[in-house]
């Protein structure tokens, strides 16, 4: 081998020696990155399910609140039947005594 031979080799290895680390940190920054984004998804997807769940809580208080003015609701229009039958049951006592 000629000393430009060997002097080419060792250039060959030495750039070929800097490729594999530039690569390796590459790969290191690229396992960072996804590790990273694991845990963004992760804290995302906690994020939705409390919000879902707080968004549950609201909307189930929301029907039970809504079933008890329904029932009240129900409870007057009972009350206000009754009333009226009362005032007609009154005005016919009131008409027949004249």
């Amino acid at each position: 081998m000629t000393p430009e031979q060997e002097q080419w080799l060792i250039r060959a290895v030495q750039e070929l020696q800097a490729a594999q680390q530039e690569m390796r940190l590459v790969q290191q920054n690229q396992q960072l990155l996804i590790q990273e984004l694991r845990e963004g998804q992760a804290m995302l997807a906690q994020f939705f399910r409390e919000a879902l769940e707080r968004f549950d809580e609201r909307t189930r208080a929301i029907e039970r609140r809504t079933e008890a003015l329904e029932r009240r609701t129900d409870e007057m229009a009972k009350e206000m039947r009754e009333m009226r039958q009362e005032i007609r049951d009154l005005r016919r006592d009131f008409l027949e005594r004249r």
